[in-house]
């Protein structure tokens, strides 16, 4: 059985979908102050294109804590989908996290 770690209701724009961004190996509160720019990511588990790759809001950098604010169409059909968090380092590298990893979007 898959953990749903946060449900929202279809057809809805909020509330924000909020996260603290973690290194996945030291748990450690990622420091985003050097990053360029952080993207939410979410898709069904069996599609290979994502339903949702936007920018987000880095809400305190040094906490690591980000949230997404739904747009329209975003929360449109229901079902479950893997979320994730994506990292744009200044440097050129690309750190994925997946806090919350499971989303629901219920029927209204």
């Amino acid at each position: 059985m898959t953990t749903i770690d946060a449900t929202f209701v279809q057809g809805n724009t909020g509330p924000d979908i909020v996260a603290q961004l973690s290194d996945q190996l030291t748990k450690v509160p990622l420091n985003l102050t050097t990053a360029e720019s952080v993207r939410f990511q979410m898709r069904k588990p069996d599609d290979r294109v994502f339903t949702v790759d936007a920018a987000c809001a880095v809400t305190n950098a040094a906490s690591g804590l980000v949230s997404y604010s739904w747009s329209a169409g975003d929360l449109n059909v229901e079902g479950e989908y893997d979320a994730q968090w994506e990292v744009h380092w200044n440097d050129g590298k690309i750190q994925t996290v997946a806090v919350p990893n499971r989303i629901l979007v219920r029927r209204k």
